[in-house]
Order: structure tokens, then sequence, then C-alpha cells
């Protein structure tokens, strides 16, 4: 900036003005606190930003028009600048101040940028006249920045104010400026002045004092380096005393921005007519002074306003953008950030919106966190895996024994062409179950997913000898899955294929999610557990579920299922839509058990009025047991089942069998047909009810003429 005329021999002192240096981090950190803490709140923020003294070896002068050094102070922004209670650099000072982040590109502009800069030299000018600014100096130095960040795109629009107090008066500059060394000719002298600035620095415990006095006794070989509280009693004393101030400007003859709150306090509150001022440019903490100083020394004259103002006085101070006019500037992220990155942050981006407005107690790291393990990789698991997905779900496994064939691509998403066919085995699909896992590694890059090829034991299909070793190790292995994972999802084609899961659950008392599909109908429920700590009353009895399970509702043990099938039965044809339906419904109520305080223990939630459009009050809606859809009229009901007494998979009797007995307990379950409907009373139950059905008839007082 050039120095305009004034009168004679003066001239109008100019100052090289900030310019913003905004690390990348700070974006990164701004995109988090407004994504996860602001939301649509557009308070402004605290904040930090530093500067240091000029860093530039050789200075440019107005004399020769410039040089090789571009005239520029920054302003340093980093990701720490948004934490207030930071460690600041000891070669820097502090510069508070805030930041506004606002929701829309339009808020941004209706923003009044001149009302906003003189709101903060409104308070910049309290501080003056209350003193708070002399015991403070730190107060004169501020930034200010209103912002609108594209959370999507990775852009941000910002515009950063420096304020600075317009006095009556501008100051003027009374000769050349002159270096330090022309001013202290004494080696002695400047290393006083050396040990003082650092004496303040390390009494400090926030950077370096923007400004300070430099006391100069008798003909200036003494100098004593004073904090800037005592500029009035220096100023009313006799000795030669100088203004000193840490310049960030690399300018020959110009000083930086601080310096102008700094006259505007000593031209409004101590009427002073002139000063020398010290623009302090030396490396603030080194152990030696330099040899030469790059420092400079001015006479600053005050002209003399009204000495009777006190009001308000206008503030200047918004950055040029880098086309040099008055207007904000544009960072845009995206071409320089990592593509793995970007995804993973983008894909959470629906859900950290969601937290926003609509449920503000979505706990995200929670379900990525969670260990989901999908028993079935077919249409549904693919279906499930993908709203799994979508509500940031990170750490799945599947579980299946098929192959990829070419029906399978069309309606389980998962797979593709490709995987039609294993290169290891051309006659044969991939597995299902890793082909899925590393299909969705592929769309989500954080995903930590994996397959698992096992073969699950039935009951009614009868484990030979020649397969017992086999049997056992995939057992083994399921049951170390269920122990290993959060949320287990019951997908799979037949009845009997769900039996072991859902014993497993049951004894570990793992949430369980079943989904089961007809031609063009829907079952999905979430399995009770039973309660350690109470005496469950009726249903099962003591240490019984608080909801029935999958098969609480048979009255004879599952058997095979796939004897004597026609192929469109093998093949489970359904109506294309249903299982997407389905899958996605399922996650829905997974997600909202998995938030309720009492988790699987929760009771079920009744058919009733819906539960209104006022989504902050409702969070994530109702909790039912059972949800049964029917698609040939668009319709679901909410249904409570009730746990069975004797049900063959998750009454106490079945339950404490498989504890105690383990593996030998499911191969009588696996082989024996009678085994478990004698094993849970089920047996009993139905003799008995035969037995009164008997009596009731023989009893019978018939009258024939009726």
């Amino acid at each position: 900036q050039k120095m305009a005329s004034g009168d004679e021999g003066t001239k109008v002192l100019a100052h090289l003005s900030f310019s913003s240096s905004i690390d990348p981090a700070f974006w990164t950190v701004l995109s988090e606190l407004k994504m996860t803490k602001l939301k649509l709140e557009s308070t402004p923020q605290p904040l930090c930003a530093l500067y240091s003294p000029a860093a530039a070896a050789a200075h440019r002068s107005e004399q020769d028009g410039g040089g090789d050094e571009p005239a520029v102070a920054w302003m340093n922004l980093s990701g720490e600048s948004l934490d207030i209670e930071f460690e600041t650099s000891r070669r820097s000072v502090h510069a508070g101040g805030t930041v506004m982040v606002v929701n829309t590109m339009d808020a941004f502009k209706d923003i009044d940028k001149k009302d906003h800069l003189n709101k903060a030299g409104a308070e910049m000018c309290a501080h003056v006249d209350s003193g708070a600014a002399e015991q403070d100096p730190s107060l004169l130095v501020r930034c200010e920045g209103v912002v609108f960040s594209d959370l999507k795109n990775y852009k941000h629009v910002y515009w950063f104010a420096f304020p600075a107090l317009c006095p009556p008066v501008p100051p003027v500059l009374a000769g050349a400026p002159a270096p330090l060394s022309t001013r202290l000719a004494s080696a002695d002298t400047r290393q006083l002045l050396h040990r003082g600035v650092q004496q303040l620095l390390e009494a400090s415990s926030t950077g370096m004092p923007p400004f300070f006095v430099v006391d100069l006794a008798g003909s200036g070989d003494v100098c004593t380096v004073r904090p800037f509280s005592d500029v009035q009693a220096v100023a009313a004393g006799s000795n030669e005393w100088w203004l000193a101030f840490v310049d960030p400007s690399n300018l020959a003859t110009n000083p930086g921005w601080p310096l102008r709150n700094a006259l505007f306090l000593l031209q409004r509150r101590l009427k002073l007519t002139a000063v020398t001022v010290l623009c302090y440019r030396d490396v603030l903490d080194a152990k030696e002074p330099p040899q030469e100083s790059r420092s400079i020394v001015l006479q600053v004259g005050l002209p003399a306003g009204d000495p009777s103002a006190t009001s308000i006085p206008t503030a200047v101070g918004w950055e040029a953008n880098a086309k040099g006019k008055m207007g904000a500037r544009i960072v845009d992220l995206a071409p320089f950030m990592d593509p793995r990155r970007r995804a993973v942050e983008s894909a959470d981006l629906n859900l950290k919106l969601m937290r926003w407005r609509f449920l503000p107690d979505l706990d995200i790291d929670k379900l990525a966190r969670t260990k989901v393990l999908l028993v079935g990789a077919g249409t549904l698991g693919c279906n499930v895996a993908r709203s799994l997905m979508a509500w940031g779900f990170r750490d799945l496994v599947f579980v299946d024994n098929g192959k990829v064939s070419f029906s399978n691509p069309t309606r389980q998403w998962l797979f593709e062409f490709s995987d039609c066919v294993d290169p290891a085995r051309p006659s044969e699909g991939k597995p299902k179950a890793q082909a899925a896992a590393d299909n969705i590694m592929r769309v989500v890059p954080n995903m930590k997913a994996r397959g698992e090829e096992l073969t699950i034991p039935m009951p009614g299909h009868a484990v030979m000898q020649a397969s017992l070793a086999g049997v056992a190790r995939d057992t083994a292995r399921l049951e170390a899955l269920v122990d290993e994972a959060d949320l287990v999802f019951l997908l799979t084609d037949t009845r009997e294929s769900r039996w072991l899961p859902t014993v497993l659950c049951a004894a570990k008392r793992k949430p369980c999610v079943n989904v089961a599909l007809g031609f063009d109908t829907f079952v999905i429920m979430r399995h009770g557990l039973s309660d350690p700590s109470a005496v469950a009353a009726g249903g099962c009895g003591e240490g019984g579920p608080n909801l029935g399970c999958y098969f609480c509702n048979d009255v004879v043990a599952p058997m095979d299922s796939t004897r004597n099938r026609t192929l469109d039965q093998q093949c489970t044809a359904t109506r294309p839509g249903l299982s997407a339906m389905a899958s996605a419904m399922a996650v829905e109520l997974a997600v909202t058990l998995l938030h309720h305080p009492l988790g699987c223990l929760a009771p079920p939630d009744q058919p009733g009025p819906p539960l209104g459009q006022d989504a902050e009050a409702a969070g994530l809606g109702k909790l039912p047991h059972q949800i049964r859809g029917f698609i040939s009229n668009f319709s679901s009901i909410i249904v409570t089942g009730h746990p069975f007494n004797h049900c063959t998979a998750c009454s106490p009797p079945i339950v404490s069998g498989y504890k105690s007995g383990g593996f030998d307990f499911l191969l009588r379950s696996f082989n024996e047909p009678d085994f478990l409907e004698s094993t849970s009373g089920l047996k009993q139950m139905l003799a008995a009810a035969e037995d009164m059905v008997d009596d009731w008839e023989e009893d019978g007082d018939w009258d024939d003429d009726a």
C-alpha cells in the first residue's frame, strides 16, 4: 500500500493489511464442527489466529518499486485455530475473534459486512475507553470471519476481516523510517532490548503480547522493555520511550496492520500528539539478537481531533480477494483430497445431516462399531447389507455355503456377471459369502467385511458318520461367529436353517432379527431375550424370553422342508420388490432396537395411530415385535407374538439343554425326529391336549333331537 501525501515533510501513515493464510486442516476441523456440533446453528464461534514478525530477509522499498519478495503480512489459521485452549507457538501473536458459519449461500450474501465489522470495532473501542485494552493489548488485534461451507462438494466461500478503528484524523509519518541499528547504535543496548523481549515472551502464557513499551533512560544507553499496561506511566515520565509492536509487515517503510489500533488508543485515551514506534521484526524466541536487525523505527505524528469526541468510530479491515478487490474468496479442496477419504466422508454425509434436525440423538459411532452377522448371503442378505451400509454399519460378516449362479445378479445386487464364474473352478460360481464381502468393500472403502463359507446343520437333516467332523467344525465356527457378533440377521431360504442360529442367539443373549418371505408376503421380527435380572411373569416362566421367536408359533419341530420341492419352491419365487421392502424395514427395526435404552428387553409397541410428523419428538419411532407385510394390497400390520413355553428353539429346556450338552445335544436335535418335541415338552403338551379332547368327547351329553 502506498503512502498518501499530507503536509510538507509528512505523509499519512499507510499500513500493510493482513492476508489470511489458511491451512487445509482448518477447513477439515471447521467442516467437522459444522457437521457434528453446529448443524443448523450460525452462532459465531471462538477463533484464534496467529501472526509473526516479518520473515522476509530483504524488504521491499517504496523507492525501488518492490523486489523479489511480495508485500504480504500473513494472518495464519490452522486446524488448531478453532480450539481456543491450544498451546500457541512462542514465535507468534494471538489474534482472537470469531467465525460465523452460515447455512446457505444466500445467507452469506445477506450478511451486512459493514455492520458486522463495525460491531467488532465497537467492542474494541469499548475496551479502549474502559482501559481493558491497556491491561490486555491482545484485545486490540482481532480476526473475524464469515463462511459458507458446501460440505457435500468440499467448497468453502469465506471472507475474513481484521478490524481497525479509524481515528478522526489519521496519523502521519514524520520523516523517513530508520533501521533499529541507527537508533540504538550500541550493541549492548540492542542486547538489552532483545533480552527484554525474551523476558516478556517468557512471562506470557499465550504467546507474545502484540504491543509493549521500550523505556530509554539517559541518552538511550539503558533500554528497558515494559508491558503495554505501563504505557500511561511511561508516557507521563521524563524518559524517552517507544511504542513497540510485533510487526508482520515486510515493507521497508510501512508498518503492519496491528499498529493502527494501538495508535488509535494513544490518540483517543492518552491524547498524545506524537510517538516513536519500534516495528519489531526479529525472531521472537532467538537465543541471541540477530547480527543485522530487520526492525525499523518510525516517527509518527498523531494529529489532534475533537478532544471531546466520544463517538464510536467506524472500522475497516475486510481483506481483498485474489483479484485485489473487496469480495469473498473460494477454496475448492475436492481436487486435493484423497478419493478414498472423500468416499468415506460422503458415505456418512446423509447420517450426519439427519442429526441436524430430525434425529439429533442418532448414535452414528455406535452403528459403525456394531458387528453384524448376516446368516444368508442371497436376496435377503444382499438387500439387508445395502440398508446396513446406508445406515453406517461398517463391520459385516456373511455366512453362506452357496455359489453365485447366473440367476443371482438380477435379484442380488452384491453380485455381478463376473461372480458367476470362479476362476479356480470354471464350472462353478464364486462362493457367495466371500463375493458379497469383497463387493461391498468396493462400494465403501472403510467397510470391514468378510465371508464365511459353511453349512448350517439343521434338524431333520441327519448327520452321517462320514460328515460328522465337518458338521462339528461348522457348528463350532457358527458358535464363534455368534459370540463375536453384536447383532444377528437370519436371512436363509429354509425354516430349519434358522433353528441353530436362533438357539445360539437365545443362549448367548444376542439381538436377532429374522426376515422371511412368501410369494407376496413377508414377516420381520425381533427375537426376545431372557432377562437375567428378573423372573419373567407367565410365558416361558423363569429365565424365558420376553418375546416370541420365529419358532414360537409352531406345534411341531422343524423338519426337512427341502424334500419333494418343485423348482419354483426350490428357488423361493417371490415378487421382485418384496425382498428390498422387507430388508429395508428389518434394518430400520434393528436400528431402532439398538437405540432403545432397554435394547432387546424393550416391550413391543402396539398398533395404533401414527406417531405424527414431529420427527424430533418421535425419534426413530415405534419398536414393534413383528411386522407382517402384504404386497398384494400394499399393507402391513404390527403383531406381538408371545413366547411359547414349549418352543423348540428358545424355551428354557432347549436353551439349558444346549448350554449343558453342547454339540451332543445339537447332534441329537439333528438326528432324532422327536428329540426337540420331547425336550421342550411340546410332545407331552400335545398328548395332554389329545387326552382332554378324548375325555370331553366321552363325557359329552349329546341331544340327538337338538
